[in-house]
């Protein structure tokens, strides 16, 4: 009985323990700093000490137009672009231009590009500063679809960049990386670890029992009496620790209302 008392703790404690490394490993998927090397790329710093390159020369739209409710917004994240049709020249070599009738509003050129951290999403974001209006792009990382869209509040124009080209070490830059980074992250490894040494024990197990006893139908699964019994186990346990927070919580409920009272007791007939 002990012994199956201390397996069950371990198993429980690892299981805890894979958990925790896991958040932890999750957590520190968080940039903490960037390096700008052009208008549209950077290489970017995580919390967990890995280095990863972010490049988006290579989305569908090197230049391209979207319209919305307050006109036609033009994009160019990488390279000049003479916006047609401004007879004014607001939109000469710009990287995002507004639009709006026979107007066209400069909202920032490409050499203003200045790459960031998004405070509220931890994601890489690249700020434009043009002389009608400022504008920045958060780059959002997907496999799958490749979009653009925005909106603006007070002047200030907000795109997302939805591509796989947002997704580090996805796009160009990464094959000229100076450094090699994993692609597994701390959590991964412990999952896989741990994984197969359940695959060892059970498949070991099985073997071992086989042919070494001559084990058939289910006593040849490992300590098959303890596995049966540990959901009894574990429910007993379950049903201790309930015991012990409502009694617990009945005691201070108690303490508290003897301290409400000012430290006294009032009798009544049925506790007489």
């Amino acid at each position: 009985e002990k012994l199956k008392m201390t397996v069950c703790l371990l198993f429980v404690s690892l299981s805890l323990l894979v958990c925790h490394l896991c958040s932890s490993a999750a957590t520190n998927l968080v940039i903490i700093g960037i390096t700008q090397t052009g208008p549209c790329s950077c290489n970017a710093e995580f919390q967990d000490g890995s280095h990863h390159v972010y490049d988006i020369s290579s989305t569908p739209w090197k230049k391209f137009a979207f319209p919305m409710d307050n006109g036609v917004w033009y994009y160019s994240p990488c390279q000049a672009y003479d916006v047609p049709n401004d007879k004014d020249g607001n939109c000469t070599a710009a990287g995002v231009c507004l639009k709006k009738g026979d107007k066209f509003y400069n909202y920032g050129k490409v050499s203003t590009a200045t790459w960031s951290i998004s405070l509220d999403v931890s994601q890489p974001m690249i700020r434009y500063s043009g002389i009608d209006g400022n504008a920045t792009v958060t780059l959002y990382c997907d496999l799958k679809d490749e979009t653009f869209t925005g909106v603006v509040i007070n002047g200030s124009a907000r795109f997302t960049l939805s591509s796989k080209c947002s997704c580090p070490d996805l796009c160009t830059a990464a094959l000229a990386a100076p450094h090699s980074v994993s692609p597994l992250s701390g959590g991964s490894i412990v999952l896989i670890i741990f994984f197969s040494l359940v695959f060892v024990y059970v498949v070991g197990g099985l073997l071992f029992l086989r042919f070494s006893r001559g084990a058939t139908g289910l006593e040849m699964i490992p300590n098959y009496h303890f596995w049966g019994s540990l959901p009894g186990l574990i429910k007993a346990r379950a049903k201790l620790l309930i015991a012990i927070s409502t009694f617990s919580n009945t005691i201070l409920q108690d303490g508290v209302m003897f301290l409400l009272n000012g430290c006294a007791t009032h009798a009544n007939y049925e506790k007489i």
